[in-house]
């Protein structure tokens, strides 16, 4: 399923390169970008039991943000 997130990520940079968009709108477009990626940071979540082991990348917290 495709998400604003990849929308963003594809067509953003060129988007912001021919309009003039206000600071509010820049900041959501690159928090939205960046969110739940190596970028934000994260953590490893490790099973004690069978030692399966998981990365959870940080929201960007932004409210405008959809995840």
């Amino acid at each position: 399923m495709i998400e604003i997130q990849d929308i963003f990520n594809q067509y953003g940079d060129e988007y912001r390169r021919n309009h003039q968009l206000p600071l509010h709108i820049l900041k959501t477009m690159i928090d939205i970008e960046a969110c739940r990626t190596a970028e934000l940071g994260g953590h490893v979540d490790e099973c004690d039991e069978c030692g399966h082991v998981r990365v959870s990348y940080n929201s960007c917290r932004n409210r405008h943000c959809p995840k």
